[in-house]
Formats: C-alpha cells, sequence, structure tokens
C-alpha cells in the first residue's frame, strides 16, 4: 500500500459500529487524520484481504476484541485538503455494523483508548457528522435505540 499522506489515490479503509447489549464502541484516535479525537475502529484493508477480514482484524489490532460483522451500513469518501489545495489525506471508507462476540476491551496499536458507550450518551462525545450519521443509521438497522 502506499502513503497514507499525500497519497497518489485515494486508500481503502474500513471502519466499524461495534454493539455490545445497548452501547457502541468507540476509540479515541492516535493518528492522523483526526488525531486524538473519537471515532469508530477501522483502518486501512491490506493487499489480498476482503473487505470484511480487514475490519475483523482492525478493531483486534485497535481494541484486542474479536466482533462478528452483520451488514454494510455505507462507504464514504473522506478528503482533506491543504490550504494550498494539495490533498493530505483522501479515503475512500466502508462502515460494516459489527456485534462483539469475545475478548476484553483494550486499546492497541493506535488507538490512544477504547470505551463501551451507551448511546444514550454518545452526545457527550465529540463525534464528527459523519460519524453521528453512520451510527445512527446502525442503530436503525439493528433496533437499538437510537441517540440524541
Amino acid at each position: 500500500m502506499g502513503p497514507r499522506r499525500f497519497p497518489q489515490q485515494p486508500v481503502l479503509g474500513v471502519g466499524a459500529v461495534v454493539f455490545r447489549g445497548d452501547c457502541v464502541l468507540l476509540v479515541k484516535r492516535g493518528n492522523p487524520p483526526l488525531a486524538g479525537t473519537w471515532s469508530l475502529p477501522g483502518g486501512a484493508v491490506h493487499s489480498s484481504e476482503t473487505l470484511v477480514d480487514a475490519v475483523v482484524r482492525e478493531v483486534k489490532e485497535e481494541c484486542g476484541i474479536d466482533i462478528d460483522v452483520v451488514d454494510l451500513i455505507r462507504e464514504f469518501e473522506y478528503i482533506e485538503p491543504m490550504k494550498n489545495g494539495k490533498v493530505e489525506y483522501h479515503y475512500l471508507v466502508f462502515d460494516f455494523e459489527a456485534v462483539y462476540r469475545s475478548g476484553e476491551l483494550h486499546p492497541a496499536s493506535d488507538a490512544l483508548d477504547a470505551r463501551w458507550i451507551r448511546t444514550g450518551e454518545l452526545h457527550r462525545y465529540d463525534l464528527t457528522d459523519t460519524v453521528i450519521a453512520i451510527i445512527s443509521e446502525a442503530t436503525g438497522k439493528s433496533g437499538t435505540n437510537s441517540f440524541s
């Protein structure tokens, strides 16, 4: 895979909305883009890896848990241009709904923190509009109570 910063082409990525009861998994990002912010676990897809295999691996690497992937929620494009117009980051991300299977949650890899958050308490976290929309879509599909 090529460089993630100033890429020649978009980087293929995955993310997961992982449910455990009425809680969803959030990670505090350790690397750019958006370092230090709360988001969904995920990362880049490796060559010869399916999207589902990639999201399972990324959640295990970042959070130490195993998941079962339920369904694709949606894909979105993240582009972060610099003031001079050059694109610093460009990702094409596929986000999946998943459920916790096993393991003990602990931040690992490039996550600074990882927490199970009740869906009704997500408003306490500084989440991007895209993350809020993806979690909302997943809660609608799974029947989990949505948050405000």
